[in-house]
């Protein structure tokens, strides 16, 4: 009776760790990761961030969520935010999905079930009327880890004009966008924390697949050290400047400035 037990452990144990190395995915909504993304106009502003993270639980319709926080820091001292309990974030089977307060309901942010040459279902912030289609899948290299990255096609017609918009999604780590954005965004600089490691920056979305179908990863300095474009520059009726001029006056990020 006992070595029928004891076969049936290993059995039972053998089975739980070949359902691991055959899935092993790694959960986007959890704690002790931090985003963080880089919000500036140019080297020498203050530096305005954004950073994300999911600490406690919460229910809501009897479902459980992650709590998500936000802070910001912005040009001014006065509008920083700092520890603002901003959403609920829930992960099942590879889904993950956000509680909308404003719409009551709960709403499908990423789906890693996707392959390649499967249609996407309609996502936060994006035309219903825009196709949109997995168009290449592999892994990437994070910390020796690999992880599914999903490309994801977006086109938009707008009568004769037709744009197509490329997006990146990493298991575990989210979209080249912006986390709480799969699909849309506009930032200089971002980077994914577990504890006090940087595992991961948006450089790291678009590097090219090496010949085995996974990309090489390529660690990368810290965002505040990254290169920005400078803001554009604009005369007093509104017209974009070349350059800044040598006497007079001109905006740039909303504010005027005088050249004597």
């Amino acid at each position: 009776m006992k070595i029928v037990k004891h076969t049936i452990s290993l059995l039972f144990a053998f089975t739980c760790v070949t359902i691991a190395i055959a899935d092993n995915y790694i959960p986007l909504v959890k704690e002790g990761a931090v985003w963080v993304y880089d919000l500036r106009y140019e080297v020498g502003d203050p530096t305005p961030t954004m950073k994300f993270w999911f600490e406690g639980d919460t229910i809501i319709e009897g479902e459980q969520y992650k709590r998500e926080y936000i802070e910001m820091t912005f040009y001014y001292p006065e509008f920083r935010i700092v520890k603002r309990y901003e959403s609920a974030w829930q992960e099942q089977d590879k889904k993950v999905f956000v509680w909308d307060g404003y719409g009551q309901k709960k709403e499908l942010f990423y789906d890693f079930n996707l392959k390649k040459g499967d249609k996407v279902p309609h996502l936060n912030n994006i035309s219903t009327d825009a196709w949109k289609e997995v168009t290449d899948e592999d892994t990437i290299e994070v910390n020796g880890i690999k992880r599914r990255r999903l490309e994801i096609s977006y086109d938009y017609n707008y009568g004769r004009w037709q744009t197509v918009n490329k997006v990146y999604w990493v298991e575990g780590i989210g979209s080249s966008q912006m986390l709480n954005n799969p699909a849309i965004g506009g930032y200089n600089g971002f980077e994914y924390f577990e504890g006090d490691s940087c595992l991961f920056t948006r450089n790291e979305f678009f590097l090219p697949r090496n010949g085995s179908g996974t990309a090489t990863e390529v660690r990368t300095s810290s965002i505040k050290d990254q290169p920005l474009k400078p803001s554009p520059i604009f005369d007093l009726q509104g017209r974009r400047l070349s350059e800044k001029p040598k006497r007079g006056m001109y905006i740039q990020n909303g504010k005027k400035y005088v050249v004597k």
